[in-house]
């Protein structure tokens, strides 16, 4: 079930105070330069059939998930002007070439860096392969605090735990508050194991993936990914009660 960044906002209220302001994958719609059906339709209707990259906003926590190149379009449209905490959750350029959006916070008159949470070896690779530089920068200069990932990284009421997926080196999270739970897994998602902690969760947000019938497409990424049937079965084990799917491509 997919539904645009407004809705998501007004339902998950009843749960957390989630926002999922983007849910696009590597190339959303419209692409630059694309005449497809697809993309002309985005053009023309806007969201839902219009995406953005993937990012998740906590309200209690202040907290952001992934900076995507259209991280301050997003942060406008919603009206989030208090972003205290980012994390990244893996080096990929479609999860965290807005990061320089840290320097527009950064002139709001705090003098508090903002903490931004990475796995070490993603920063490594986010520097040699692509923006990660800015971090150094950024934090020379007290816009930022780089902390790496802990076994459980606290944020008042809302709790963050990373579970390591060793085939890709990236990572899926459970955040809680209170009873609440919701696991977020919007890509690197392959070999995938749900860890037998993980239990009665609400809401469920995996990376979109492809049919094993290949209904959607005749390409196979059977060495690159895990198969939505496999990712339900993944709910299933965590006795999710909704799925909600995210880095969605044209």
């Amino acid at each position: 079930v997919v539904f645009n960044p407004l809705q998501i906002s007004a339902r998950f209220s009843i749960i957390m105070k989630f926002n999922m302001l983007g849910s696009g994958g590597v190339f959303a719609p419209p692409r630059a330069g694309c005449k497809c059906k697809a993309c002309e339709e985005a053009r023309e209707k806007g969201i839902p059939y219009a995406r953005t990259g993937c990012s998740l906003y906590n309200y209690d926590a202040k907290l952001l998930f992934d900076t995507p190149e259209e991280i301050r379009m997003q942060l406008n449209r919603e009206r989030i002007f208090d972003c205290r905490h980012v994390i990244l959750t893996h080096w990929h350029p479609d999860h965290t070439m807005g990061v320089r959006f840290l320097e527009h916070l950064s002139q709001q008159g705090t003098c508090e860096p903002i903490h931004l949470y990475m796995a070490k070896h993603q920063q490594e690779t986010f520097k040699k392969l692509s923006c990660g530089g800015f971090l150094d920068f950024y934090e020379k200069n007290n816009i930022i605090k780089v902390h790496d990932f802990e076994e459980e990284m606290d944020f008042g009421a809302v709790k963050v735990i990373p579970y390591y997926i060793e085939k890709t080196e990236g990572y899926y999270f459970l955040i809680t508050d209170g009873n609440k739970r919701l696991v977020y897994a919007p890509c690197e998602y392959h070999e995938l194991k749900v860890d037998e902690s993980i239990k009665d969760v609400d809401v469920f947000i995996p990376h979109q993936l492809y049919y094993e019938d290949n209904s959607i497409s005749e390409v196979d990424y059977s060495g690159e990914e895990d198969s939505f049937e496999k990712m339900l079965e993944d709910a299933k084990q965590m006795n999710a009660k909704r799925i909600i799917v995210t880095h969605i491509e044209e």
